[in-house]
């Protein structure tokens, strides 16, 4: 399964959601591949990998599209066993935005995932905030996209632009846009006096499951987070018992669950004969 975390705005966990689902699918002994398409590489050194000592990066398979198997060549192993990363440092910024003319200008990082695919159980992709080049060919390569948000109202309107806006654009690629699941990230802590006041972390989920029709889930925050960046390891390897490591736990088992009936549905499809 190829997940893609998205969304137009920056600051709102990303990253941060990307590496602690990651951990925990490998925690529960799945191979997992993570692609950084971010040139500022905060996936790279968040798996403890410097950015400096890199020989090829993600520049190199995005530079020449026509070479898919590019992506074998640059794959590094992080420190934690099954969790490899295709990495990415500032050089990605260098490549100049596509006209998208068809659909193999959105089709570069699938075509290099079908090369490797196979050797993974999931393959999960982080995109920046800005650069629509990455975002598309994200969002084209992805079997299912996690959008991104914190609670502010303004997410809403980042994600009012990705589906509407890449939504009509995938439309005339003939491609399809798969936002399957929201994550709405630092969500406050509730004290004492905040349970007289109205929870707009539940009113902002109730707007988003709305918006794209889809679930939508609350990761609460933490200053854990910020540790994780700093000694690089995802939160379900750093501290796993916390509430937020906790969340991702639930969203890691429920994608595992999730691919298990997929596998099913193509098992019985390939005994049985039955064309899709």
């Amino acid at each position: 399964m190829i997940i893609t975390f998205a969304h137009y705005k920056g600051g709102t966990g990303k990253t941060t959601s990307c590496l602690s689902i990651a951990g925990w699918l490998v925690r529960y002994g799945k191979k997992v591949l993570v692609i950084d398409l971010d040139p500022q590489g905060n996936a790279t050194s968040g798996l403890g990998v410097d950015k400096k000592t890199l020989d090829k990066t993600m520049y190199d398979v995005m530079k020449h599209p026509t070479k898919s198997g590019l992506i074998k060549g640059i794959i590094v192993e992080s420190s934690i066993k099954n969790l490899h990363l295709a990495p990415s440092n500032h050089q990605l910024d260098l490549i100049n935005l596509k006209a998208y003319k068809n659909q193999s200008d959105a089709k570069i990082i699938i075509k290099g995932i079908e090369k490797i695919k196979d050797y993974y159980d999931f393959i999960l992709i982080d995109t920046p905030p800005v650069h629509s080049h990455f975002i598309i060919n994200g969002l084209a390569a992805a079997d299912k996209v996690f959008v991104v948000l914190d609670p502010g109202i303004f997410a809403l309107e980042g994600l009012s632009t990705l589906k509407e806006s890449f939504g009509e654009f995938f439309n005339k690629l003939g491609l399809k846009l798969n936002i399957d699941g929201a994550l709405i990230t630092k969500v406050p802590k509730r004290t004492f006096f905040s349970v007289f006041k109205k929870n707009h972390s539940l009113e902002i989920k109730k707007e988003v499951e709305s918006l794209i029709d889809k679930k939508a889930f609350l990761i609460p925050y933490s200053d854990d987070i910020f540790e994780t960046h700093r000694v690089g390891r995802p939160i379900s390897h750093l501290k796993p018992s916390s509430k937020v490591a906790k969340s991702y736990r639930t969203i890691a088992r429920n994608l595992i669950e999730e691919d298990r009936k997929i596998k099913e549905i193509e098992n019985q499809i390939k005994m049985f004969g039955i064309k899709k």
